[in-house]
């Protein structure tokens, strides 16, 4: 017995409790509400009304909304929320009561006898708490409604007030009290720098000092920097840049590369962001100084760590050999010093950002002109097309690797055509002149303005080379997993189902980091994300258009429990086929029939199932398919009597899969009995597709219905004179001889004629296997004619007399002419 079919894996069944555990639960979500009593309502909706009023008397004052936006945005979003819940569920329970007063029929009219006096109340009540609901609904559609509202002039005004800010002059970096007064400025800010330690110190708890030179702490920051650098130094050490290795394959190079991303910027940017918190979070700091102080060095820090790892891993300046980008080896040196420079310019400007509190406005001044112009001296350096250039010398290695398959190849440079060099000039050329307007409003007082366009394209370019790397590496990590042999045969994959899935999770990766990207760089330039985020939280909580509310967060739930569902019943149906049925004393027919009618059970709950999380109830769904039948009827008949005959043939199975019938001029095994048609596979391997309807209404030959037996008829003649007894028994004996040949029912010999050459007989027998009745009758005759040589028994051939012509004017004579024979 197969124990393999007999115990699936655990996981099967982890995944199938795990899959209807979460259908169940996101299903019965819309049944497990309950209508909260009007006064409760009443008290939210009084104070939602309250809170709407208050921001409404601060929108006139616009420094103090600019001070409070992201509490008021939070406060808005949270009512809106709260309100659409309550309308959401007014909404479904004015349905349900609407439902109970059809129930009870419409009110009898004045020529009616009047109805009973408790349906009368019963109806009185249900009308009442109808219009509740419905008056519940319009007043939290109402609320939704003035928060839409305040939010858009909650956004105008934050817009407003930094355009404002971004236009404010400040003092000219060239004026000469500006030039005198910038020293002892900057002079004061380092100073208020370095006492803010002391003087956050002097005012800490004792508990505080007590956390900070405490074993514990002291322990915790050893143990993770220890971590930290032993992670660093195996993972450089087992998976690095190896300077032994002449020429690196490809997969070699990239796992280099990634492994030197891995250790020299997202290590230490993790350990920075961890201890970040950790003090954050241990010491309970307040704002100020020293808040900033910290805050502004971990950024710093991040930043400056991330723009001289990136740019190592990718161009490898020391180890050329490793390289996984076609750039020339000197470009590449360049490249990566000029952006390690322009990211610790940016470092030091982020820190001086968050700490510009405590400086002076001269200071300010000239530091920005200074930085502005040093920043975008490097941004224009690096716009030169020459460093970009393609190296025509670099190609992947030709060293085999044995982690990846032969198809397997990096990412060549396409040529660019004419459009894209174009595109690439112009966006070169306005990147340029961005840079060169920052500096240029920086030296003529804009510091804001010039802040704003340095600061948004160094950040937008950090952004962008970072999500290019990121995107590069991990679509060539799947390119290569995909295609391995062992991942091929765990997922259970053919070459071009690897390919297909590669490309698919590419493209899924390659939108995350484009959305991804879009608002990291539309934060950057300050556009207004908030409203975007707020329209697309109003489509995910749901907007009322023409009466209807549509709610996409609804239509993805309903889309996920639709999926689950059927990827449940899929796995349950496989479960059923390969493990359960097999075990138990149904034919191969009915196990497929179970099989795929439970699979058809899956796709009818799956309906179902959503049309519960969207809220259709079942009478809706009724109707629907009473609009279904109609379309059924003039349009959809065919495909109808197709999957109704297919639910006829798993029922009733007049034929099931695996049976040997014939149709017409087809003959063959029946390999699947799908919804609208049968597929039968020839003996030349060809497949044929049947309707449903055809195999149902049509006369249909199925030689394995109830067994695999066949008869066998062998026609033989014999010259005249020959023994028939013997014949009779040789044939009989070459019956015996032949394999697949049953002895029940028994072979017989009939004498069939006296023909013009021969006497004839016929063989007949039964085979067990229908499927080889060709090549079990050729097996016979072959028998037949060696034990007939044995015998000497002859086969005549056909006799036949031929008269020819030419011998007939020879017995008759010449025919006389016209003379002779007048």
């Amino acid at each position: 017995m197969n124990t393999r079919n007999r115990v699936s894996h655990p996981w099967h069944f982890a995944i199938l409790w795990a899959l209807l555990a979460t259908t169940l639960f996101v299903a019965s979500a819309a049944y497990a509400v309950t209508a909260e009593p009007a006064w409760k309502f009443n008290r939210s909706f009084n104070a939602w009304t309250r809170a709407l009023n208050a921001i409404e008397t601060r929108l006139d004052e616009p420094d103090y909304v600019v001070e409070h936006a992201e509490e008021f945005r939070t406060d808005l979003l949270d009512i809106r929320q709260k309100a659409n819940e309550a309308r959401a569920q007014a909404d479904d329970f004015a349905l349900d009561t609407q439902d109970l007063l059809e129930a009870l029929g419409p009110r009898p009219t004045e020529e009616e006898p009047e109805e009973a006096s408790d349906v009368a109340t019963k109806r009185q009540n249900l009308e009442v708490e109808a219009a509740d609901f419905r008056g519940r609904a319009a007043q939290a559609q109402l609320i939704v409604r003035r928060v839409d509202a305040i939010t858009a002039n909650l956004n105008a005004i934050e817009q407003g007030q930094a355009v404002r800010t971004l236009l404010t002059r400040s003092p000219s970096p060239l004026a000469l009290p500006t030039i005198l007064a910038s020293p002892g400025a900057a002079g004061r800010y380092l100073l208020h720098l370095a006492q803010a330690p002391r003087d956050w110190w002097q005012k800490a708890e004792q508990e505080d000092r007590e956390k900070v030179w405490g074993p514990a702490v002291l322990l915790s920051v050893i143990f993770l920097l220890a971590a930290a650098f032993a992670s660093r130094l195996a993972l450089v050490r087992w998976f690095g840049r190896d300077e032994t290795i002449a020429e690196p394959s490809y997969t070699r190079r990239l796992l280099g590369a990634s492994t030197g991303a891995l250790a020299n910027g997202l290590l230490p940017a993790i350990f920075a962001a961890v201890l970040w918190v950790a003090a954050n979070r241990a010491f309970d700091l307040e704002p100020g100084t020293f808040l900033n102080l910290i805050n502004g060095l971990v950024a710093a820090t991040l930043i400056i760590i991330a723009t001289i790892a990136l740019p190592h891993a990718a161009l490898s300046p020391a180890l050329p050999n490793w390289r996984v980008a076609p750039i020339k080896p000197k470009y590449a040196r360049r490249l990566t010093s000029r952006i390690g420079a322009l990211g610790l310019l940016f470092g030091i400007d982020t820190f001086i950002g968050f700490t510009s509190s405590e400086a002076d406005a001269s200071f300010l001044t000239i530091y920005n002109a200074l930085f502005a112009t040093l920043e975008a001296l490097l941004i224009l350096d690096l716009l030169r097309a020459a460093l970009w250039r393609p190296d025509p010398d670099w190609r992947p290695s030709a060293q085999i690797d044995e982690t990846a398959s032969p198809s397997t190849k990096p990412l060549e440079v396409e040529p660019k055509t004419h459009k894209r060099q174009i595109a690439w000039r112009g966006l070169r050329s306005i990147i340029g002149l961005i840079a060169i307007a920052g500096a240029l409003a920086a030296w003529v007082g804009y510091t804001a303005l010039s802040v704003y366009l340095i600061g948004s394209l160094i950040a937008s370019a950090l952004v962008v080379g970072a999500l290019f790397l990121l995107r590069a590496l991990f679509a060539e990590w799947i390119d290569i997993l995909m295609h391995r042999k062992a991942t091929a045969d765990w997922l259970n994959l053919s070459e071009a189902g690897s390919a297909t899935v590669t490309f698919w999770l590419v493209g899924l990766l390659q939108v995350t980091i484009y959305i991804f990207g879009a608002a990291l760089i539309g934060a950057s330039w300050g556009l207004p994300l908030n409203e975007i985020w707020t329209l697309v939280y109003n489509l995910l909580t749901g907007i009322n258009v023409g009466g209807a509310t549509i709610s996409i967060a609804d239509i993805v739930e309903a889309i996920v429990v639709f999926i689950a569902t059927l990827l449940l019943f899929g796995m349950g149906k496989r479960l059923l086929g390969d493990t359960v049925l097999p075990q138990t004393r149904l034919d191969a027919g009915a196990q497929y029939s179970i099989a795929t009618i439970f699979g058809y059970t899956g796709i009818i709950t799956a309906i179902i199932l959503t049309a519960s999380v969207l809220g259709v109830e079942f009478q809706n769904l009724l109707i629907i398919a009473g609009a279904l039948s109609v379309g059924i009827g003039f349009g959809l008949q065919n495909i109808a009597n197709n999957f109704i005959s297919g639910l006829i043939l798993l029922f009733e199975r007049p034929i099931k899969v695996g049976d040997l019938i014939e149709i017409g001029d087809t003959l063959g095994h029946v390999t699947h009995i799908n919804v609208r048609r049968t597929e039968v596979e020839t003996f030349q391997r060809a497949e044929v597709m049947i309707p449903n309807s055809e195999l149902v209404s049509k006369s249909v030959i199925n030689w394995t219905h109830s067994d695999n037996k066949a008869r066998v008829e062998i026609n033989v003649g014999v010259a005249y004179g020959s023994d028939t007894e013997l014949v009779r028994a040789t044939l009989l004996k070459a019956a015996e001889n032949t394999g697949k040949i049953v002895s029940w029912p028994s072979a017989d010999v009939l004498f069939l004629d006296f023909g013009d050459s021969s006497l004839d007989f016929q063989l007949r027998c039964f085979t067990n296997d229908v499927s080889s009745r060709i090549t079990t009758s050729s097996a016979l005759r072959f028998e037949i004619d060696r034990l007939f040589r044995e015998a000497g028994v002859e086969i005549p051939f056909p006799q036949r007399v031929v008269h020819m012509a030419a011998d007939k004017q020879k017995a008759t004579g010449p025919k006389p002419t016209d003379n002779e024979a007048r």
